[in-house]
């Protein structure tokens, strides 16, 4: 990840690209970044390919001159958007990517190239997703104790200096008895708190050395019952966005993306930054 390098927004005006287009430009804006629009145009592999790449740009083009006070610049580039966008990762500062595209085959809720830029590139990937509260300021990280989670605590905090967005890092954990809900078969009396409160302690430890190091961000750390993947898509209804690490603690060592970021990726209601 190149923290001098542009943000880097995949766009083939579908509505989801115009989502990560709009969303592209305002965090560009925030913290002070260039922006570089890279549209596809597949090597004229079916007819009115161009044509279609050129549209595309142009409406790119009416789109980001609105805002004069950030750097832009919009690229057709040869070739197929995935292998094209991996290249420009190593000099990314991130890359910007709807949840899906106009091809829809490959997967039902999630785009085959966000999928596979979030679980790949060298550099941080932004799936966009509607956003439920547009009015939040609310950067919600996962945190677990892994190297993936620390990298993504830290480009949390490193956004949140910029913008000045409150950070709350989430330690999902398990209660025995309890649902996802909350609910338990037993009664409430049988529950040891203090198991509640070694959690209590353990997100706070979890964030202790990064707050100390970063007085001027609005940092707090919960820990929330239930598995992390769907505890952070529930509480995204009220953030702006969700940063996660690829792969968590227990993942497999596989060259995909571990299940929490796959489920906040599937589930979000704003937008996700993986971060490897």
């Amino acid at each position: 990840m190149d923290m001098s390098g542009p943000i880097v927004i995949g766009y083939d005006a579908s509505p989801d690209a115009d989502l990560a287009l709009t969303w592209g430009m305002q965090t560009a804006e925030r913290i002070g970044a260039a922006v570089r629009v890279l549209v596809a145009s597949p090597d004229g592999k079916r007819h009115g390919d161009e044509a279609r790449a050129q549209q595309a740009a142009s409406r790119a083009r009416d789109a980001i001159t609105r805002d004069e006070s950030t750097p832009a610049e919009v690229v057709v580039a040869h070739g197929e958007a995935l292998p094209l966008l991996m290249a420009e990762a190593p000099t990314a500062r991130f890359l910007v990517v709807g949840s899906r595209g106009h091809n829809r085959i490959e997967a039902q809720w999630l785009g085959s190239v966000s999928q596979h830029l979030a679980g790949h590139a060298d550099c941080p990937v932004a799936v966009v997703r509607p956003t439920n509260n547009p009015r939040s300021r609310q950067v919600l990280v996962g945190v677990d104790g892994s190297a993936s989670s620390e990298r993504a605590l830290a480009y949390a905090v490193r956004r949140a200096s910029r913008t000045g967005e409150e950070v709350v890092a989430v330690h999902a954990y398990q209660l025995p008895n309890f649902t996802e809900g909350g609910r338990t078969g037993a009664r409430s009396a049988d529950i040891d708190t203090t198991l509640i409160d070694d959690a209590e302690r353990v997100a706070a430890e979890l964030v202790a050395g990064v707050k100390a190091d970063n007085p001027e961000v609005d940092l707090r750390s919960t820990a929330v019952v239930g598995r992390p993947g769907r505890v952070l898509a529930r509480l995204s209804d009220d953030a702006c966005l969700v940063v996660v690490g690829s792969r968590g603690r227990n993942a497999v060592q596989e060259l995909v993306l571990g299940s929490v970021s796959q489920e906040v990726l599937y589930r979000a209601e704003c937008p996700v930054v993986v971060v490897r």
